[in-house]
């Protein structure tokens, strides 16, 4: 079946009448009345009742009119936004993010600005690990990343730059001797950490390991979660102390105090990845809004 033969039927369903039909389609009559009879063999229904005169739809004719007419408007709609896109006037960006990038200020806010400056842009939001960000971006299901880098091998291909830096903090428990001022990494030499899993493509795993080489220890890991909320609760449940981007000061909950880092590089960064030569003008567009975001920060806090 072909688009052409729901236009004959439309035509002639509408028209009740052939030769209308044929004048309405810029075509013969005969070669009209062959393709609706090829299109009732091929459905093996009739769609048309003829006598003399006139010209009747079948109920099978009626349920298939719809339906036709429904096929070539979402082609029209089709054909429509394609064109569009191709002069700019619409277009698609997908965006990935890791979930505690979502505590951040800076990303919130560059959302909000790209949909109202772009709203005929359809900003699709997909929240996912580092590492599959990665591998989506590289696979182009994903346009633009917001993520934390992950320690593997970059694609080529693939840009990574540093976006959003905040410093770390220490989560824990209202009560606990360290609880009262600022920490060093030192300080949690004997104390149970809760951390993020090192196979959830978050840099911050090996940034607590390193901070805690550094300061010449081991650190004692007693638990593990994915989601910054599950973190703080376990702190406020006294299972650990955990570390984590200085944002997560947003999830307040009764029996956690967070306190600074005080140890140089005890740092949390986001990276903003995406394609190097991405025909794309929305991803570009998306890119610019993102950078431009950390430079309204940075003159928000020097005023």
């Amino acid at each position: 079946m072909e688009l052409r033969h729901l236009r004959y039927f439309v035509a002639v369903a509408e028209e009740l009448n052939f030769t209308r039909a044929a004048l309405r389609l810029h075509i013969a009559q005969p070669p009209l009345s062959i393709q609706i009879r090829a299109l009732e063999e091929e459905l093996k229904v009739r769609l048309l009742e003829r006598d003399k005169r006139r010209v009747f739809l079948t109920q099978a004719g009626r349920h298939f009119l719809d339906r036709a007419r429904a096929i070539l408007q979402q082609v029209d709609v089709a054909k429509g936004e394609a064109q569009s896109a191709a002069s700019g006037d619409i277009g698609r960006v997908a965006l990935g993010y890791t979930a505690s990038s979502m505590l951040s200020l800076a990303l919130p806010a560059a959302l909000q600005r790209f949909r109202r400056a772009y709203p005929q842009v359809v900003l699709t939001l997909h929240e996912m690990t580092s590492l599959d960000q990665l591998d989506a971006v590289h696979g182009r299901s994903l346009d633009v990343g917001i993520l934390r880098r992950p320690d593997v091998a970059i694609p080529p291909g693939i840009v990574i730059e540093k976006w959003y830096q905040s410093p770390l903090v220490a989560a824990v428990p209202r009560g606990h001797p360290l609880a009262g001022a600022a920490i060093h990494i030192a300080d949690l030499r004997d104390e149970p950490l809760l951390t993020y899993p090192r196979d959830a493509g978050i840099g911050l795993y090996w940034m607590v390991q390193a901070l805690c080489t550094k300061a010449g220890f081991r650190p004692r890991m007693v638990q593990e979660a994915r989601d910054a909320s599950t973190l703080v609760g376990l702190v406020a449940a006294g299972v650990g102390i955990a570390l984590v981007p200085g944002d997560t000061r947003c999830i307040q909950l009764e029996g956690v105090v967070y306190q600074p880092v005080a140890d140089k590089g005890a740092v949390s960064s986001l990276y903003l990845v995406h394609r190097r030569a991405d025909p794309s003008p929305y991803a570009a567009l998306m890119v610019g809004e993102l950078r431009a975001a950390l430079g309204r920060r940075a003159g928000k806090r020097t005023r």
